[in-house]
């Protein structure tokens, strides 16, 4: 017979087991999130340094060249920059999981201890009961 204290138990395990799948993926996220502003912060930097270093007078075709390279490495940066957005937002949205996830498993996990403690606290009510009294005299 399966108790309900047992099967809240199951229960909270199967939960704890999905709190760690939602832990995986926050932590994915925030690598890949991290990542992306990272290679973003460097081509930001990087566009930042080529705008500086203009020097005097260059040949025309140099100066096409390096006006197209900085075009590549802000379009390159502007899409990192958006890719860094949609990471953050998919944190968020692991984080809110995650939360949930946690609050659902330690739900269950009180639940279970209560059960339990009411089963035990009946078992022994009941041991008690079927105990014959004692006789004076």
């Amino acid at each position: 017979m399966t108790t309900k204290s047992h099967l809240l138990s199951l229960m909270s395990r199967r939960e704890t087991v999905r709190l760690m799948q939602v832990q995986g993926a926050l932590r994915e996220a925030r690598d890949r999130h991290a990542e992306a502003e990272a290679i973003s912060e460097r081509l930001s930097q990087m566009l930042e340094s080529r705008r500086a270093a203009a020097q005097g007078p260059v040949a025309a075709a140099d100066l096409f060249r390096a006006h197209r390279l900085t075009l590549q490495i802000a379009e390159q940066a502007e899409r990192s920059a958006q890719r860094a957005a949609e990471l953050s937002a998919a944190l968020g949205v692991a984080q809110a999981e995650m939360a949930r996830q946690d609050h659902r498993t330690r739900l269950l996990q009180e639940s279970a201890a209560t059960a339990l403690a009411a089963e035990t606290e009946e078992r022994i009510a009941r041991a008690e009961a079927a105990r014959p009294a004692l006789r004076r005299g």
